[in-house]
């Protein structure tokens, strides 16, 4: 199925019958357009293929000397939560994903955990492969297990993405890149659903999905594994565009993060700084 198609089949959707109906069969789909590869942290630099039962998708290199078991999205139920939220709205936009998915991502991943348990998650499974309801039961998902179900989540909707292995600053990062208009056009949109930009006023925040677009040429260099600044003051205006009155009086807080692109420059720029990893 097309972009277009799922969202006009989402939006026509009568019933909770409908809704399951309708996610087991896209998630049947995936499943058989899929292939078996190995992907993920300590293996490859980026990975555009939904993460299907046959995919091995590995959240960290190594646990503590161990092999990390296969990271496995065998829980319908961010599928389910998701084209509910779409279909309660009526219809939806490429940009207003980036906040739903998010919130999506992060109520079914929670995390409190600082790495230990995490480590321990991992390293005490025995078997090759890791529900990701182990995970969400153990609330230690990062952001590999964040990125690879938000990448999951927009190829559930036909759109383009990909889990990138890279860094942010100091820390070696998974993340997304989203291609609205496929593979290899602008705007090319870093897309971060371990982080999330604030709109803040008084004591009252309003936090929403984390994104940046970047121009072709900006994205080759990127691609490259030249660290790569985001100016999100740039991208306020796109916020305030789409949530319009909601955001009146709040003031956004800039930052400005370096993300960079593949795990040997990742390696480099953090030896750089003279970080950890």
């Amino acid at each position: 199925m097309t972009k277009d198609e799922i969202r006009n089949k989402i939006i026509s959707l009568k019933s909770d019958e409908e809704i399951k109906t309708f996610v087991e069969s896209r998630i049947a789909e995936l499943e058989n357009n899929s292939g078996e590869a190995t992907v993920g942290q300590g293996y490859t630099d980026s990975f555009s293929e939904y993460i299907s039962d046959k995919v091995h998708y590995k959240a960290a290199a190594k646990i503590k000397d161990k092999e990390c078991p296969d990271l496995v999205y065998d829980d319908l139920t961010p599928y389910y939560n998701l084209v509910n939220e779409l279909n309660k709205n009526g219809n939806y936009a490429v940009l207003t994903l980036f906040t739903t998915i998010f919130y999506i991502v992060n109520d079914y991943l929670p995390s409190d955990d600082i790495g230990w348990g995490r480590a321990l998650t991992y390293f005490s499974h025995h078997e090759k492969r890791l529900s990701i309801k182990t995970v969400r039961e153990n609330g230690c998902a990062f952001c590999s297990e964040k990125s690879g179900m938000a990448h999951n989540l927009f190829k559930f909707l036909g759109i383009d993405s990909e889990v990138i292995c890279g860094a942010r600053g100091k820390d070696l990062h998974a993340f997304n890149m989203i291609y609205p208009n496929g593979y290899g056009n602008e705007p090319m949109i870093l897309y971060d659903p371990s982080f999330f930009v604030d709109f803040i006023k008084n004591d009252k925040k309003i936090s929403l999905g984390y994104f940046k677009a970047f121009k072709k040429e900006a994205y080759e260099s990127f691609k490259q594994g030249i660290p790569t600044e985001l100016d999100l003051s740039k991208t306020e205006v796109n916020y305030r565009r789409l949530y319009g009155n909601a955001l009146d009086g709040y003031e956004f807080k800039d930052e400005h993060p370096v993300y960079v692109y593949g795990l040997d420059a990742s390696r480099n720029y953090i030896d750089s700084l003279g970080g950890g990893r």
